[in-house]
């Protein structure tokens, strides 16, 4: 035999709620006098379903709507950063090296030994 809940209301979900969601229903229930926290639970839902619909279609709700386009901005691709040219001759990457050891040996020792490995 059918219980009486199953017949009236046969879909079940099952929502996962945080702690302080659970107490703000619960509150709701005793100050609204209500005999299950389930009748409660319909009740928000109804009632937040009944301002859902008194948005305008299109709207998903408050922040839903899309921000005009600035006018201000280039639609334009961004260029790259541009990168130093890597030392072309013999003499150039020497002192790239020395300038790098120089960097390094003003670094602390720590330091030093883990950029180096």
């Amino acid at each position: 035999m059918a219980r009486y809940t199953e017949t009236i209301y046969p879909v079940k979900k099952l929502v996962p709620l945080t702690a302080e969601q659970a107490q703000r229903i619960r509150d709701y229930r005793f100050a609204q006098q209500i005999d299950s926290e389930n009748e409660a639970i319909r009740q928000l839902i109804e009632a937040g379903l009944g301002k859902a619909k008194a948005i305008a279609p299109g709207n998903s709700g408050p922040g839903g709507e899309r921000k005009p386009r600035s006018t201000g901005k280039s639609t334009a691709p961004r260029k790259a950063p541009q990168r130093k040219a890597a030392p072309s001759s013999k003499l150039d990457q020497i002192r790239a090296l020395r300038e790098q050891r120089a960097h390094y040996s003003r670094t602390p020792a720590s330091r030093r030994a883990t950029e180096w490995t």
